[in-house]
């Protein structure tokens, strides 16, 4: 027979619960403990006993004379070398889309109809902010980055925890995605535009609540971006063939 949980174990899980869903976030400070304890109801000495269990989890740290926090490193749980080899060889740029296709079209879909207001509006101020970039063509890093944190936040909005955390785990990986696939798409004319009338539609489906758009929305951008890539990938190769097949002829002269 199950024991039954004591009140700081069931404090505990209370505030697990809010780091799971993303309430608390990594590198977060917690309220103080006078606040947190008549929040929640519990004792100051139960909400220590609470806290403790996550400190010993690696959910949270505490720092002498300086709060507790939400540990830090709580997205960096895929440390599977994998990942770096992700990341470091450009080859795999296709795996990773075909990676994101899934992710981002499944979060699209449940946030339209799950995001709250205030979801929305965040939705709204990243999809702004990236647009900005887009439109200067100048930094594909800072693009990459206003960029990954559009398609965050709705994932966040889908309030899926597991797709929440998946993606968040892997957030350097498709960061790093991101920034070698702008700086291709960035040398087509015209990019920009294609790109923002595809978060356009993204956003908007959300907004508007619309899952099924907002999903296929989705699909379209991560298609746009893989063909567009596949194409550059083909010139390329028929570039090189050509300077190949030049030296030779001229070797044989």
């Amino acid at each position: 027979m199950k024991n039954k949980l004591t009140i700081a174990e069931i404090v505990s899980n209370q505030l697990e619960d809010m780091i799971a869903e993303g309430s608390l976030q990594q590198g977060d400070q917690l309220p103080s403990e006078r606040i947190l304890a008549e929040r929640l109801e519990v004792s100051r000495p139960t909400l220590r006993e609470a806290k403790q269990i996550l400190i010993s989890k690696g959910l949270l740290k505490s720092h002498q004379g300086g709060g507790t926090y939400v540990t830090s490193s709580l997205n960096s749980s895929i440390s599977d070398p994998l990942m770096n080899l992700l990341k470091e060889r450009p080859e795999f740029k296709f795996d990773i889309l075909e990676l994101r296709h899934t992710l981002d079209s499944e979060a699209a879909f449940l946030a339209a109809s799950r995001a709250t207001a205030t979801e929305k509006e965040n939705i709204k101020e990243k999809y702004d902010i990236m647009v900005g970039f887009h439109l200067k063509r100048e930094d594909h890093v800072a693009s990459a980055l206003a960029d990954i944190n559009f398609h965050l936040s709705i994932t966040e909005a889908s309030h899926n925890i597991a797709l929440l955390h998946i993606t968040r785990s892997i957030y350097d990986v498709l960061l790093t995605s991101i920034e070698n696939n702008l700086q291709y798409l960035y040398t087509i004319k015209d990019v920009e535009k294609s790109l923002t009338s595809q978060h356009k539609l993204i956003l908007d489906s959300i907004i508007k609540g619309d899952s099924e758009t907002a999903k296929l929305a989705a699909k379209t951008h991560m298609e746009f971006v893989n063909k567009s890539l596949t194409e550059m990938n083909k010139d390329k190769e028929r570039q090189e063939r050509f300077l190949h097949h030049s030296s030779v002829l001229s070797e044989t002269k």
